[in-house]
C-alpha cells in the first residue's frame, strides 16, 4: 500500500469499502470435493522413518491406513487440495475418520470424497495433521515404527509418533503445481508450493517493515515470542531492501517486495504521478528510455537475489484499480499491459526467475485488471480497517476475479483477521501482511499474543527449509 510513515513518498491514503462486493459474499468456500491440486507427495512419519500407506494398496471404502516402507506406489501418494482434504489413488479417494467419529482411538481409513468435515485436515507448520471435525492428531498407534503399525486419531501430544513431513523434507517443497514462469527456479517452485500447501490449511504471518526499521519485529517479538514469516518490503528501498530480504531469507523467512516505483519520466519514487502508458511501452519515448532504465536497476538487485539462492514473492503496480497510483489511471486494459510487459521484460530479457509473481488487487477487486492465470501465481487484495473480521468478502470477491485454483493472500491489512473467526468461516486467506509503524504496534498485544501463537498461524519457525 501505501507508504510508510516516515518518508514523504509514503503518505498515507485511507480507503474504505471492502463490502463492495458483497454480492458475493455467500460464495461457497468449501463445497463440492474439490479436484486434487496443491501438493502430491509421499507422507512420512517421524518418528518411523515410514510412509502413511493405504493398506494392501486396496481402493475399497474403508481400507485402514498404516505406516510402510516408502515405495512410491499410489497407495503412499497424498494430495493435498485447497478444500484441506487429503487425496489418494490420483485424487479419486481421500482420507477420512471412520464412520466420522471424533473419539480417540478412531481408525483413519479411505473412502469416496464426499466433502464433508470428517475428510477435511488441517497440516500444521509443525507437521501435525489435524482433523477438522475432531480436534484430533493423526497418530502412529502406540508410538509404533514397524510396517504395518496402525494410525488412528488421537489427543495432540506434540510427539514424533504425530509428526508427518511431505516427500521427507520440508513441507510443502514439492508439488505439480506449475509456476508461471517456465523456468522458475527450484527455490521459487518451492515458495510456491508452499503457498499451496497452506491454502486453506493456515494463514502465513507477515509484517511490512518502515525502509529498514526492525521497529515492528521487535514490537512482535517482545510481546508475542514469535517471528512474522515474510517480511514486506520495497524495491525503492535498495539496495537495502534487497540485503534485507536475503537476510530475511537465509533466516528462514520469506521475502515479499513491492514497489513504488515511480511515474517514468517524474521522479524515482513519485507513485502519485501521471504518465502516459501507451508512451510508456513505445521504444524511443522520453517514458520508455525512463521507464526501462528503472526496470534495468530493479532487474540487476532481483539478479543479485537470484544468485544468492533467495526466491521472492513479488508484488509490482500493488492495489490494482485504485486510481491514487499511476499504473492504475487510465483502466484495467493499460494496467493489464503494464504488467505483461514487466512479467516478459524481467523473464524472458533480464531472465529473471527467482520469483512468484502476486497480483495485488485494492479493496474493490476488478476482473478488467487482472493480468490472467498465464501471468500470475497468487492473487490478492487489500484494506485497511480496524476490527478483526474474516473479511470474507473481499475474499470472495477476489476469488471471484481470480478463480478458484490459485492462492489468494491479503496482502496489506490493518488489523489482523481474528483466526478462530478465519476458520469458522472458511475464510482461507493464505497469508497476511500488516502495515507498518501504528498499524501493528497500535493493534492489543493480547490479541497479537492469541494470534501469533495459533495453530492457524505460520510464524517464521515454522517455515520449512525453502531452499
Amino acid at each position: 500500500m501505501n507508504p510508510a510513515l516516515t518518508t514523504p513518498w509514503r503518505r498515507r491514503i485511507r480507503r474504505l469499502g471492502v463490502l463492495a462486493a458483497a454480492t458475493l459474499a455467500g460464495t461457497a468456500l468449501l463445497g463440492a470435493p474439490a479436484a486434487p491440486a496443491a501438493t502430491s507427495a509421499t507422507l512420512v512419519g517421524a518418528g518411523s522413518g515410514r510412509c502413511l500407506d493405504v493398506t494392501g494398496a486396496s481402493q475399497s471404502p474403508g481400507t485402514a491406513v498404516e505406516i510402510w516402507d516408502c515405495h512410491g506406489g499410489a497407495n503412499q501418494n497424498w494430495a493435498t487440495t485447497a478444500a484441506g482434504e487429503l487425496r489418494v489413488y490420483n485424487g479419486t479417494m481421500c482420507l477420512a475418520a471412520h464412520e466420522s467419529q471424533t473419539t480417540p482411538g478412531t481408525k483413519a481409513e479411505v473412502g469416496t470424497c464426499t466433502g464433508g468435515p470428517d475428510q477435511k485436515w488441517r497440516l500444521g507448520g509443525d507437521g501435525t495433521i489435524t482433523g477438522v471435525a475432531s480436534g484430533l492428531c493423526l497418530d502412529v498407534s502406540g508410538a509404533a515404527t514397524a510396517n504395518g503399525a496402525a494410525v488412528v486419531l488421537w489427543n495432540c501430544t506434540g510427539q514424533s509418533n504425530q509428526k508427518w513431513t511431505l516427500n521427507g523434507g520440508g513441507s510443502g517443497t514439492d508439488c505439480n503445481v506449475a509456476t508461471v514462469d517456465p523456468n522458475a527456479t527450484p527455490q521459487a517452485r518451492h515458495l510456491l508450493c508452499y503457498l499451496y500447501s497452506q491454502y486453506g490449511n493456515h494463514i502465513v504471518s507477515g509484517q511490512q517493515e518502515t525502509n529498514g526499521s526492525e521497529n515492528e519485529f521487535t514490537f512482535i517479538h517482545n510481546n508475542t515470542g514469535k517471528t512474522p514469516a515474510i517480511r514486506g518490503l520495497d524495491m525503492c528501498d535498495r539496495p537495502g531492501a534487497v540485503d534485507r530480504a536475503a537476510a530475511w531469507w537465509n533466516a528462514g523467512g520469506i521475502p515479499m517486495i513491492g514497489w513504488h516505483v515511480g511515474a517514468p519520466a517524474t521522479s524515482r519514487c513519485n507513485y502519485g504521478g501521471t504518465a502516459s502508458i501507451g508512451n510508456t511501452l513505445t521504444p524511443g519515448t522520453r517514458e520508455y528510455a525512463s521507464y526501462t532504465a528503472e526496470l534495468d536497476e530493479a532487474a540487476s538487485q532481483l539478479l543479485r537475489l537470484q544468485s544468492q539462492n533467495v526466491a521472492v514473492l513479488w508484488r509490482p503496480y500493488h492495489e490494482a484499480g485504485g486510481t491514487w497510483f499511476w499504473w492504475s489511471k487510465e483502466g484495467g486494459a493499460q494496467y493489464q499491459r503494464l504488467w505483461k510487459f514487466q512479467f516478459n521484460y524481467f523473464v524472458n530479457v533480464k531472465g529473471i526467475h527467482n520469483l512468484v509473481w502476486l497480483w495485488p488487487a485494492n479493496g474493490e477487486p476488478n476482473s478488467s485488471f487482472y493480468p490472467g492465470k498465464s501471468y500470475v501465481d497468487v492473487g490478492g487484495a487489500d484494506t485497511y480497517v480496524n476490527d478483526h473480521g474474516p473479511l470474507t468478502s473481499l475474499f470472495n470477491a477476489t476469488r471471484g476475479v481470480v478463480g478458484p485454483t490459485i492462492p489468494i493472500a491479503l496482502h496489506e491489512n490493518g488489523a489482523i483477521p481474528d483466526p478462530a473467526q478465519l476458520q469458522s468461516t472458511g475464510t482461507r486467506w493464505v497469508m497476511f501482511s500488516t502495515w507498518n509503524s501504528t498499524w501493528i504496534t497500535g493493534q492489543d498485544p493480547g490479541f497479537l499474543r492469541s494470534t501469533f501463537n495459533s495453530p492457524y498461524v505460520v510464524t517464521r519457525d515454522e517455515v520449512p527449509n525453502l531452499k
